[in-house]
């Protein structure tokens, strides 16, 4: 049998029993919910933090974060708690692999376009100095990213490549997508989306940091090592979380495909479990990001607005 199929077939039968589970999901994904809608309004709503390079790849994986929070945990949830999928659909069945295992894989790609960014965004600023640089060196590359990872998927679950066979007794509506049993797919997405991209996440992660330091103590730019630290801080943040909790599911799955076909079959159930907060936190992480941010959280609040209004 294929690795792929088995592990898959061990995740679609796996279920949350116990209730704390149950309600920690809840409540992680009701915050997430919020906070990803107040640091997006922030993002968008604000000229400075909108068209700063930095902050498109973070706009973008909120994007696909509030996809999660509001269809692929509620339907995780429903199934929990009620045994099956509703509405019990082959089109449910496809929008959800595409919500919940594209989003995991594009995510991790754009965390690794932002760690590249972050070194031509600090060292070589000079690329994106004009627009004309920014559209060959930014926009064009982050569009590529996303159009062919789209392009990917829509293909791996919506086209006949292959005839799929939905469960709708089972997570995710029972086996995966069917492309997962296809080499060629399998290949692209285990190795190149996945473990690929953990690696260099890293690699290029900690010559940031190394470049960042070095040139510190070189050039003893006080001013300018604030806000370097800054970028580099949340983009070490944000490719740790997603690491830590993501790539041990990844190396399960690289290692089942070269070895033996049920390695790591007692911890997969909670590292999937787990896996989820790897998007689940990365809001947490970029409001704490977010300029000013303690006095735009008191004018959220409308006591405290009041009583800022009448204080000036």
């Amino acid at each position: 049998m294929n690795p792929t199929t088995n592990i898959s077939t061990r995740i679609s039968t796996y279920r949350i029993e116990i209730p704390f589970q149950i309600w920690l999901f809840f409540i992680v994904d009701l915050g997430t919910f919020v906070c990803t809608l107040f640091v997006l309004y922030h993002l968008i709503a604000d000229r400075t933090l909108r068209t700063a390079l930095h902050n498109h790849a973070v706009i973008i994986i909120l994007i696909l974060t509030l996809a999660m929070t509001s269809v692929d945990i509620p339907l995780q949830l429903q199934f929990y708690i009620t045994g099956s999928v509703r509405p019990a659909t082959d089109l449910t069945c496809r929008f959800w692999w595409l919500i919940d295992w594209a989003n995991s894989y594009i995510i991790g790609v754009l965390l690794l376009f932002a760690s590249i960014e972050r070194h031509i965004l600090i060292f070589h600023s000079a690329l994106v100095a004009t627009f004309r640089k920014r559209l060959i060196f930014h926009y064009i590359p982050l569009s590529s990213v996303i159009t062919f990872m789209l392009i990917f998927y829509g293909i791996a679950i919506f086209s006949p490549i292959c005839t799929n066979s939905f469960n709708f007794t089972a997570n995710l509506c029972g086996l995966t997508a069917c492309y997962q049993s296809m080499t060629g797919f399998v290949m692209i997405e285990q190795i190149g989306f996945g473990a690929l991209s953990y690696i260099l996440i890293v690699v290029f992660n900690m010559t940031l940091v190394i470049r960042v330091i070095k040139q510190k103590y070189r050039l003893h730019r006080i001013v300018q090592w604030s806000k370097q630290r800054r970028l580099v801080l949340q983009m070490i943040a944000l490719s740790s979380l997603f690491f830590f909790f993501s790539a041990p599911v990844t190396i399960i799955y690289i290692v089942r495909l070269v070895g033996p076909t049920y390695w790591g079959e007692s911890v997969l159930s909670i590292l999937y479990y787990l896996s989820y907060y790897a998007i689940l936190l990365l809001p947490f992480v970029c409001l704490g990001n977010i300029p000013q941010l303690k006095q735009k959280l008191i004018h959220c609040i409308p006591r405290y607005r009041r009583i800022a209004a009448l204080a000036i």
